[in-house]
């Protein structure tokens, strides 16, 4: 069982750096003999100069394959571009958000037009806030979707459903009992 001095002087190295090499080399010193040692650190020589290792251990075969690849994924996103199946979020939040300021412009015109048309066809007045009132909070419900877990988040007040039957006149529903 050799020292670390004699495996130095064997290799040609200072103490330190055997210390250093045997720990990166995953030799164990104390147990390994004179041969073992010199053709571990042969072996790191040869895939250093081979340029399969780093003076700092890394895979430098293993890093060129990861770098391959982010750069062939690139290239692949840079083609999806160019045949417009990929699109900017940041050109397409502008016409997004124009859209949904039109789309609730119309909603709330609708429900003017709505009483407009029910007393013209009908007879009937209606209050237009009664139906601003349920066109508002179908936006609100529509404001706090959350696109990430497909559902929509809760209510300020409460929980997500309790803005249904808060709002729930029964108007539609069938009657209990009998009617006479």
């Amino acid at each position: 069982m050799p020292t670390q001095q004699q495996i130095a002087d064997h290799l040609d190295l200072d103490q330190s750096a055997v210390s250093r090499l045997l720990e990166k080399l995953g030799v164990a010193w104390q147990t390994a003999d004179m041969d073992e040692i010199r053709k571990a650190y042969i072996r790191q020589l040869r895939a250093q100069a081979a340029g399969h290792k780093s003076e700092d251990g890394l895979d430098l075969v293993r890093e060129r394959v990861l770098t391959e690849r982010v750069d062939r994924e690139l290239k692949l996103l840079q083609v999806a571009e160019k045949r417009g199946l990929l699109i900017n979020v940041e050109q397409l939040e502008g016409q997004l958000m124009n859209m949904v300021g039109a789309f609730r412009s119309e909603l709330l015109a609708r429900d003017d037009k709505l009483a407009s048309e029910l007393s013209t066809l009908y007879e009937v007045n209606v209050d237009v806030s009664l139906l601003n009132e349920h066109t508002f909070a179908a936006l609100g419900q529509l404001a706090r979707y959350d696109p990430s877990g497909g559902r929509f988040a809760d209510a300020p007040g409460g929980h997500a459903g309790a803005a249904g039957e808060v709002d729930d006149d029964r108007v539609g529903t069938a009657p209990s009992g009998a009617v006479g």
